[in-house]
């Protein structure tokens, strides 16, 4: 399944931002975080809530929390996908962010199984990573992958949707245009203020 914010006005305000050339590190980042909140409304879709009695400045009352032992695990694909990661964790709560290498073998001994997995990066151009993750969490049996992006390749997304059923893809905007970034260009490099480094 696939939801895509590609024509939700304030998901357009937000992306255009990520878009402007002169947006950069610090006030990125930001922008980042606030799209990584607004896809965590889509995440928290696939959570399992529950009542639970609070303190209201008027007395008691009621609210509501992320069932014990089912809080979502929230992988920061690096470097680029940091700062949504941590907009969708915010906004989540009681979810774990874990920053992750392009890699899934780092997976060691993430307690998956029956929970949320979801797999944050900002952009899928190719969707080999992605794939690749995908496979590797599908074999700890979470009991939902999730993968969220700011911004996804048209022809590619179409592809893993068709590949992943079971997978909920939600992005902040689909492109119609494929290109791996380089120095200024790239969207790590214009987050952490490298985009002059020799070795970008």
């Amino acid at each position: 399944m696939l939801t895509d914010h590609s024509d939700s006005p304030l998901m357009r305000l937000l992306a255009d931002r990520t878009r402007r050339e002169d947006v950069r590190g610090p006030t990125l980042a930001h922008v980042h975080r606030e799209i990584g909140r607004l896809l965590a409304a889509d995440v928290a879709r696939s959570l399992a809530l529950e009542d639970v009695a609070i303190q209201h400045p008027t007395g008691a009352a009621t609210g509501v929390r992320i069932v014990p032992g089912g809080e979502p695990i929230v992988l920061a694909l690096m470097r680029a996908g940091l700062f949504v990661a941590e907009g969708v964790w915010e906004a989540l709560g009681a979810a774990s962010l874990v920053p992750c290498a392009p890699e899934p073998a780092q997976l060691g001994r993430l307690p998956a199984a029956d929970r949320v997995v979801v797999v944050v990066d900002s952009v899928i151009n190719t969707g080999r990573s992605i794939r690749r993750w995908l496979d590797a969490l599908g074999e700890r049996r979470p009991r939902q992958r999730v993968v969220a992006t700011l911004v996804g390749y048209r022809p590619t997304m179409a592809g893993l949707v068709a590949d992943y059923p079971d997978v909920h893809f939600v992005t902040a905007r689909l492109s119609d245009r494929s290109y791996v970034g380089k120095a200024t260009t790239d969207t790590g490099s214009r987050l952490f203020g490298t985009e002059q480094w020799r070795l970008e």
